[in-house]
């Protein structure tokens, strides 16, 4: 029999596992079953140990195929700049560390490997030690998001509309940042690189932008991440089941990543019509629709449908977005549950 982590690789690279595989992408939801604060997790110093033992109590409970390998914060730290850290809620950058464009050109990406990230990477590294079955993934900032967390997101839109060669500066740095922490915790310590991508968004910054912004970096991304032999998991916000979406979703695709999660209000169906086998799928209940108000009849449902829809094809069920402190983990359970019930 497969393991969680050997049955999610298949998936990710392609494979049709018999039992759907399943990543809720939990990034605090756990310290809520360990009862620990944000801020005993995050300090600073960042606590690997606090992060760990929350990252495997959920697992426990909801029993998952992948975990991210530590209760993840926005890696602005190594910048100069401080999160705001609520002692039960998720911790935020309190500014943007290149607000001041010159401040950009005396600035290393290896900056990224500061004190939270080695804290981290130490919790990437007690999950894989006393989890081996399961499948750990290394959850980092998309290109834009990543830009706009170092830049000011709207500073960033700004330069895209009318400083194009600034636009272009930050989002070099943005993505060899990206890549300088993805080296740095290691594909020993995880097996696939998930983006996440709330402001890679069309809806947001333009097919255009979106184009010509986002593309060049995530195919930068992607093909470092092959090199260290790592899949790609891309989750941009947006609408990319519409027909006038098809080009801007062929390039997503042909960027080099391996599998797609689309997000709230697309269709599915729609997407992976399109996609048509050059990459695989992860998609589910939508986090603050179905999965927060629902009625235990109407999860099962809703996640049955999602696996009916994609019974023969390479999907990894997740739910829409990412999870965090307050989220009912019982109806997480009743997800997880389902889909591991389903045979294909």
């Amino acid at each position: 029999m497969s393991t969680p982590r050997e049955m999610f690789l298949e998936a990710v690279r392609g494979g049709i596992p018999t039992t759907v595989p399943v990543f809720p992408r939990d990034l605090t939801l756990g310290l809520d079953v360990t009862g620990m604060s944000t801020q005993g997790v995050f300090g600073p110093p960042y606590d690997p140990c606090a992060s760990a033992a929350a990252i495997l109590a959920l697992q426990d409970v909801v029993g998952h195929d992948a975990v991210v390998g530590c209760i993840f914060g926005c890696m602005v730290t190594g910048f100069g700049v401080r999160l705001g850290i609520p002692e039960a809620g998720v911790p935020y950058p309190l500014d943007a560390p290149f607000r001041e464009i010159a401040s950009l050109d005396a600035a290393s990406p290896d900056s990224v490997r500061d004190e939270m990230l080695t804290g981290m990477r130490e919790s990437y590294r007690t999950v894989r030690s006393k989890r081996e079955d399961l499948a750990v993934v290394m959850n980092l900032a998309g290109p834009v998001t990543n830009g706009g967390n170092l830049r000011n997101m709207e500073l960033l839109l700004m330069d895209m509309a009318s400083d194009p060669d600034t636009a272009h500066k930050v989002m070099r740095f943005s993505a060899e940042s990206i890549i300088s922490a993805m080296d740095y915790l290691g594909a020993d310590l995880a097996d696939a690189l998930f983006l996440a991508s709330a402001t890679d968004n069309p809806d947001l910054i333009g097919d255009d932008m979106y184009a010509k912004y986002c593309i060049p970096a995530l195919k930068e991304v992607c093909s470092e991440a092959n090199n260290i032999g790592l899949p790609v998991i891309f989750h941009p916000h947006g609408r990319f089941d519409e027909l006038s979406r098809s080009k801007i979703l062929d390039a997503t695709v042909r960027s080099g990543i391996d599998c797609y999660q689309f997000s709230e209000e697309n269709d599915g169906l729609s997407v992976i019509g399109r996609i048509n086998g050059r990459c695989s799928v992860m998609g589910g209940p939508d986090v603050t629709g179905v999965l927060l108000k629902g009625t235990r009849d109407e999860i099962i449902s809703d996640t049955e449908r999602f696996l009916n829809d994609f019974c023969d094809q390479p999907y990894i069920m997740s739910s829409s977005c990412s999870l965090h402190r307050g989220f009912p983990i019982g109806n997480l359970k009743l997800m997880t549950s389902a889909a591991h019930s389903f045979r294909r």
